[in-house]
């Protein structure tokens, strides 16, 4: 009897073992799928011809931005991070590169947070970050080429676009640096886009829905739904069954009515005269950049590729950019360091796909930027 007992407990416990082994295996394995299906993800753009890639980037060497495009999803790929819920993933590449410290490299010269020396921080969501270009053809590589032109060499800039962020997490992202000892000089917020894209009070970010789902914040889930919410295996089901909010973190809510337009812009509105109020107390400049988008003063026609609004997909800022210039010229809206660069536009092709930004957009946008950072008397003897 006793043996049989004996028996009995190392059989279950080999059982057992060779459960665990398979659910570590099966975990290990999903979470190897679901790497690679975000790394094979096709382009945004896809099916394009070398042609159409020479006339949405002003270029004769197509391959090269065909090249950077196979990086493209890297640039929407997002990890968690406290208060703003999440920031861009660290990653080395060969046109995209995120640091640990959070933000993408010019790699026009050496950067440093901790050095000494004048420093320019540029914020908005992915045309600040530089969807769709390499490293030094974003807006804050266009502003630092600008200012080192000029003669201001030793001035960093650092550019902490990050993916949907709108003005809100881009606030409280600064706020973050601030309280960590890091303030610079100038601080540059680009936005007008995101903020219409998330038109939802209170404020949620792209990833509200996922934290949610796993902290259960709303109601106590039963243990095995916890654990189902961070099963690689089940992630792989859901993506496989069409559930592409595994791969793409994206969330968006349409204005339904003038008065949703109006909470909008109040909220960008104060934003805005919150860090006016930081840069009064803490000395440093804020430069507010109301950014241009397709959907105002924009002609689409003159696009490589048609767009439709559906395509374009940012209806809302068709609705409160008019307002917003409207409450502008009213003097309803905070104008104090705002840089209207709504209609804006360069004389080549100015979006690579829907919303991002061609190269010539950039530079223009990034050197129309650094000559308000020089009109305010950015002195040279100031940085020595």
């Amino acid at each position: 009897m006793v043996q049989a007992v004996k028996k009995g407990f190392v059989f279950v416990a080999i059982l057992l073992l060779n459960v665990v082994i398979l659910v570590a295996l099966a975990e290990w394995g999903a979470k190897a799928a679901i790497r690679h299906i975000r790394d094979t993800r096709p382009n945004t753009m896809p099916g394009l011809t070398k042609a159409l890639y020479a006339a949405l980037y002003n270029t004769d060497d197509p391959d090269r931005y065909l090249a950077i495009s196979s990086e493209g999803w890297r640039m929407g790929d997002t990890v968690y991070s406290p208060f703003v819920e999440y920031r861009m993933t660290p990653y080395q590449g060969t046109h995209f590169n995120i640091t640990e410290d959070g933000y993408r490299p010019n790699r026009l010269s050496p950067q440093d947070l901790g050095r000494p020396g004048r420093k320019v921080f540029v914020f908005g969501g992915s045309t600040t970050m530089g969807s769709g270009v390499p490293d030094h053809e974003t807006i804050p590589a266009g502003i630092e080429r600008a200012l080192h032109g000029a003669g201001h060499t030793d001035v960093q800039v650092f550019n902490f676009g990050a993916v949907a962020y709108f003005s809100t997490q881009e606030r409280i992202a600064f706020e973050r640096l601030l309280t960590a000892g890091m303030k610079p000089d100038v601080a540059v917020f680009v936005d007008g886009l995101n903020d219409f894209h998330f038109c939802s009070i209170p404020d949620e970010s792209s990833w509200n829905e996922r934290l949610v789902q796993l902290t259960s914040a709303r109601k106590r889930q039963p243990l095995f739904l916890e654990l189902a919410n961070r099963s690689n295996v089940v992630q792989l089901a859901r993506t496989l069954g069409g559930d592409d909010t595994v791969i793409n973190r994206s969330w968006t809510k349409k204005c339904d009515s003038d008065e949703d337009v109006a909470r909008i812009i109040h909220r960008l509105d104060t934003n805005r005269r919150i860090i006016d109020g930081m840069a009064d107390q803490l000395g440093f400049e804020a430069i507010l950049v109301q950014q241009p988008v397709p959907t105002y003063h924009y002609d689409n026609t003159k696009r490589p590729i048609t767009a439709t609004d559906e395509m374009i997909g940012h209806g809302n800022a068709r609705r409160g950019y008019p307002l917003m210039a409207k409450m502008r010229d009213d003097g309803t809206i905070t104008t104090r360091n705002l840089l209207w660069l709504a209609e804006l536009e360069p004389e080549q092709n100015a979006y690579v796909d829907m919303v991002h930004y061609s190269p010539a957009f950039n530079d223009l946008i990034g050197k129309t930027i650094a000559a308000e950072i020089l009109r305010r008397g950015f002195k040279q003897d100031a940085m020595q």
